[in-house]
């Protein structure tokens, strides 16, 4: 960790980096002009660049070139079973090396804090009209996964830094949005935002509180895990200002099917999108994850929301420590995170999206970026048709589409 630009923050006890100072002695009055991606990005090379190289890093995203590579440092590491189970067999397996070398091979533990949910083993055999269906099912996983769910259970006891969320206590991504993220860390004595890595391509379901989350494959979260920086080029950040408000009984749902249809025919694969407006104050984080967990959908790799009243809100009501809560609010307004604080961001290209021109809309499981608004629905009609039963024929009532 870096000595310079690190002061106090105040009303805490803890210490912040102040990347405008840093930004502002390359070029006077650049921050405000930083999209929200670059300022976290930015703060994170304050702190744990190495200083000979931090200033041509900063240049990077503040002349906003694709020139050089520069380090990306997550905060956190997070897996589901299949591949972060691979990962730590993996460090086991280093052990058994050290052991045999002669080493301490208790020595060999993740350098960041990763966090292992059980969530990708479940086949459901027994269907919930079954009022006994959870406890069904879940007795076969445990079963059929026996000896995989004993050797997570020895790396909560054998290594550091793991954090592991047995099966049965729901999805990956809702656990990381309701219970994982701090939102801003604070750790050694220095806040700094939450950043993560996931093994999973819908991880930037919690890009909606602010965290940049990306998925990544199980090798790329082993590097991070190990403490090695995750190199990367500023990624083309792109803003999508929503206007409006939605119309009354329309769905997150209903809203996610046309921006997701909207964002794939503007082609912002591999993007950072940046929701903002008033149309995205004005969603709550009951919404905004919805449309933060469509970014695969919309080719992109991240898809952002501001921190603001809204975050704060969901912070209380997923009970996170009002200390934590009171860290979030104070962190993001002291250093540009909050939203009020965005309003002159520029971005090299911005799409609007009119919330208010939402209807209600429907889409199959395997494409949704193919919907259908229901008013475009025909009306059900009932046709009596006589069909063969047991040698008789009788005459029943089929629904029929026209």
């Amino acid at each position: 960790m870096n000595t310079n630009y690190r002061k106090s923050l105040k009303g805490t006890g803890l210490d912040y980096f102040d990347t405008r100072e840093a930004v502002e002695a390359i070029q006077p009055g650049a921050y405000d002009k930083l999209p929200y991606t670059s300022r976290v990005l930015a703060e994170q090379l304050v702190r744990r660049c190495d200083p000979a190289v931090l200033e041509d890093s900063l240049k990077q995203i503040i002349e906003r070139k694709q020139d050089l590579d520069f380090p990306w440092y997550p905060a956190r590491v997070v897996c589901h079973d299949i591949l972060g189970q691979t990962a730590l067999v993996d460090l086991a397996g280093l052990r058994d090396a050290i052991a045999d070398q002669g080493g301490d091979p208790a020595k060999v533990n993740p350098v960041v804090p990763t966090q292992l949910i059980v969530d990708h083993s479940l086949a459901v055999e027994h269907a919930g009209f079954d009022p006994e269906a959870f406890e069904k099912n879940r007795t076969i996983e445990d079963r059929r996964n026996e000896d995989r769910f004993h050797f997570i259970e020895w790396t909560k006891t054998a290594f550091e830094n793991v954090d592991v969320i047995p099966a049965g206590n729901g999805i990956m991504h809702q656990i990381n949005l309701e219970k994982m993220s701090p939102v801003i860390q604070a750790r050694d004595g220095v806040a700094f935002p939450d950043t993560c890595v996931g093994t999973d391509s819908h991880t930037p379901h919690i890009d909606s509180l602010g965290v940049i989350a990306i998925g990544v494959g199980g090798l790329e979260a082993e590097t991070v895990m190990l403490g090695r920086p995750s190199m990367m080029r500023l990624p083309d950040i792109i803003g999508v200002k929503l206007r409006g408000k939605r119309q009354p009984g329309i769905t997150a749902t209903d809203i996610v099917l046309p921006i997701t249809e909207f964002l794939r025919k503007e082609r912002v694969v591999s993007s950072y999108l940046e929701f903002f407006g008033e149309g995205a104050a004005n969603l709550t984080l009951g919404d905004r994850p919805t449309i933060s967990n469509m970014t695969p959908e919309f080719g992109a790799s991240a898809g952002l929301f501001y921190i603001d009243e809204q975050t704060i809100d969901y912070l209380k009501l997923t009970g996170r420590d009002a200390e934590q809560v009171a860290l979030v609010e104070n962190y993001a307004k002291t250093t540009g995170l909050w939203a009020d604080s965005l309003t002159n961001a520029e971005y090299e290209r911005i799409l609007e999206f009119d919330l208010s021109t939402v209807c209600r809309n429907m889409a199959g499981p395997s494409n949704p970026h193919r919907r259908l608004p229901t008013a475009d629905c025909r009306l059900p009609t009932w046709l009596s048709v006589v069909l063969p039963a047991r040698g008789k024929r009788r005459k029943v009532k089929c629904l029929m589409v026209l």
